[in-house]
């Protein structure tokens, strides 16, 4: 017996990230309403909801794109799932467990931010050649201007609130063609600070005094040369601080691709957005707890 070799269990990289994040969404989810943890037929569930929950999260953490390619590495390594479609079905209906769960770790990660950054990014559904013909989610999206690229593309555009730590405070989507100002009003009426930067696509004086007036958040965005000084801060350290949310933004995009998110359905598109967001929370808490900075978030 002493000369037989020792094998030592060793968990490939999907089981551990699974586990990890089951123990980390588990007391949030234990929350929810027992109306939607014990719903009709629950005992006939072959995998739990927080094993579907922990997989969606997994799935951004690992940086895959693809849910069939994604489903195949789970059955692959040994975790239990249900059949492709059927899993895909359940992730769409968890959609309305993520949003609550993120919201209950901001409120207990979240604690009096400096101030919060809001700025958007383009979500493109079908490629440039196809714009003016695209039918997919025709009667909700539709074709808008990409300032930064200077490109038109057919899609929605995603705004989010981001606290100076990192964590995505709130988001909400719009059409491609809306202007940034329309969606900032919403957003940061439910603002938890006073203070926000924003970049060019907000600039507007009566949005800035009717947020002032109306919510006493003071809204500060980089002036241009013809208009006259205010009693704002830097101009140069609002460019410079602005650059962390295209930070945040560009890091999510690699690790969840949600500029080119490859679904036809609007259900689909807001389960992978509820996602993104809470594992955007998950992961900015676990940076602050080592000492890095939560805006950098796709190591």
């Amino acid at each position: 017996m002493l000369g037989l070799p020792k094998v030592i269990a060793k968990f490939n990289p999907i089981q551990v990230s699974v586990m990890k994040f089951v123990s980390i969404i588990k007391p949030f989810y234990e929350k929810l309403p027992k109306e939607f943890r014990y719903r009709c037929n629950y005992r006939e569930l072959k995998v739990s909801d927080l094993i579907i929950l922990a997989c969606m999260l997994a799935r951004i953490d690992l940086h895959e794109s693809s849910e069939s390619h994604f489903h195949q590495m789970l059955v692959a390594s040994g975790i239990v799932v249900p059949e492709r479609s059927r899993c895909n079905r359940r992730c769409r209906k968890l959609k309305d467990a993520a949003k609550p769960i993120r919201l209950w770790m901001l409120k207990k990660f979240v604690h009096e931010p400096a101030y919060e950054i809001i700025d958007s990014a383009p979500i493109t559904l079908v490629s440039a050649r196809r714009s003016n013909q695209a039918k997919v989610l025709r009667s909700i999206a539709n074709k808008g201007y990409n300032a930064t690229k200077k490109t038109y593309y057919y899609g929605f555009k995603l705004h989010a609130v981001m606290t100076n730590d990192g964590y995505s405070v709130n988001w909400k989507l719009t059409p491609a063609s809306i202007d940034d100002r329309k969606a900032a009003i919403e957003l940061l009426s439910k603002s938890p600070t006073k203070y926000v930067l924003a970049d060019g696509g907000y600039l507007s004086r009566p949005l800035q005094e009717f947020l002032k007036r109306t919510y006493g958040i003071h809204l500060w965005f980089p002036l241009r040369k013809n208009m006259r000084p205010s009693d704002q801060t830097n101009p140069a350290f609002l460019k410079n601080q602005q650059r962390h949310i295209e930070t945040a933004f560009n890091n999510l995009n690699t690790v969840s691709h949600f500029e080119h998110p490859g679904t036809d359905t609007m259900n689909g598109l807001d389960s992978r957005l509820s996602t993104i967001f809470l594992w955007n929370v998950i992961k900015a808490h676990e940076q602050l707890q080592h000492g890095r900075s939560g805006l950098k978030i796709n190591d």
